[in-house]
Order: C-alpha cells, then structure tokens, then sequence
C-alpha cells in the first residue's frame, strides 16, 4: 500500500494491531517492523512498537503486512513461559497445538501443565518439546 493518496491515508487505519513492515523514503528504502499501534491522520504519523517509535506520513514509501507463519502466529502468540501457561490454564484461554506444521487441536484448553507436559482439558497429555501452544487472541479493531 503506498501513501500517495489521501483516501488510502483513512483506509490503513483497519491495519491497527497488526504486524507490519514499512519501507521508508531514505536514500536507501531502509525498512522498520513491529506492531502499528496507532495511525493519526491530523497529525500524519503512525506508531510503531514495540518502542513507540513515530514514522511520520511523509517518510513512508510503503505499508506492507509482515509475511510470517499463519501456522504459529498470525491469530496469536506462542506460550513459551512458565507464567504464560499458569495464565492460559488460570484464564482457560482457548489455545492452538501444533506439532510442527501439522494442527492437532484448533481449541483446545489447557487443565494444568509442569515442566515437560501439558495437559489438556479432554486429558491428553502434551510434550512442550515436541508442540507450539498458541493462545488465541485478536489484536486491534474488528
């Protein structure tokens, strides 16, 4: 998407929340990545985070939506930390497995889970090592 008309101006502001690149006008077309986290048309600028970092309209070339894996984060984050799991389990989130590139659940809860395993809410017992947990989450407006 590039910045050279005022209507795509209003239209980028569904992008809030989500993982973007965005190429800059220096001599180089160098390029930042992060999370656009708000989007001011008056004041022409967007913020990008993390880092709250201000690019103003007149120094983007280009908006683009960073290509990552749909299989581990495009709808949300992978839980990789002790307090992440005592949260998804405290909180029921609705979690993703996958093992590899293969979903083995699409939404499943976790019940409880130590070191090594995780158990799910229908009873299976899962290997942190060998499965991605995704909690699933929507970032920015719907």
């Amino acid at each position: 998407m590039e910045l050279n008309n005022p209507r795509e101006v209003t239209f980028m502001k569904h992008w809030i929340g989500r993982h973007v690149v965005i190429q800059r006008l220096d001599g180089a077309k160098s390029t930042v990545e992060g999370v656009l986290k708000s989007w001011d048309p008056i004041q022409e600028k967007v913020i990008l985070g993390p880092g709250e970092l201000v690019i103003p309209f007149r120094s983007i070339h280009r908006i683009m939506p960073r290509n990552s894996s749909p299989a581990l984060n495009s709808i949300g984050y992978v839980v990789n930390h002790t307090i992440q799991f005592d949260n998804a389990v405290y909180f029921g989130s609705c979690v993703m497995v996958w093992r590899g590139n293969q979903l083995v659940s699409s939404q499943a809860v976790l019940a409880s889970h130590d070191e090594e395993t995780v158990t799910l809410s229908n009873g299976m017992i899962l290997r942190k090592d060998e499965h991605y947990f995704v909690v699933r989450s929507l970032r920015g407006n719907v």
